[in-house]
């Protein structure tokens, strides 16, 4: 289960991102890219990400943002951290711990 609330430029992510969530997790990122050049995505309380939220994360800079929007990866815990790290997502997205 994942819990997403948009606010400004934030999207505060509380639960699991995986495959029977992942969508909620695209769209909510894709309602702030309508209206927002820097998004925040609060990573403090997800619990989770799979591969299907890694992909969409790769999709969305490689395919999405444009030169003036950023995204930033906030304080996700240790274990995805060190995802991120082994994905490369750290390398394509600022990570604010």
């Amino acid at each position: 289960m994942v819990e997403i609330t948009n606010t400004d430029n934030i999207s505060k992510i509380v639960g699991e991102v995986d495959i029977a969530t992942a969508k909620a997790f695209e769209n909510a990122i894709m309602e702030l890219l309508e209206t927002e050049d820097l998004i925040v995505l609060d990573m403090t309380d997800m619990e989770y990400i799979d591969s299907t939220g890694i992909g969409i994360l790769m999709n969305l800079k490689k395919n999405i943002l444009n030169d003036n929007q950023n995204v930033v990866l906030y304080r996700p815990k240790r274990s995805i951290l060190k995802l991120f790290q082994l994905t490369g997502i750290d390398q394509i997205y600022k990570i604010e711990k």
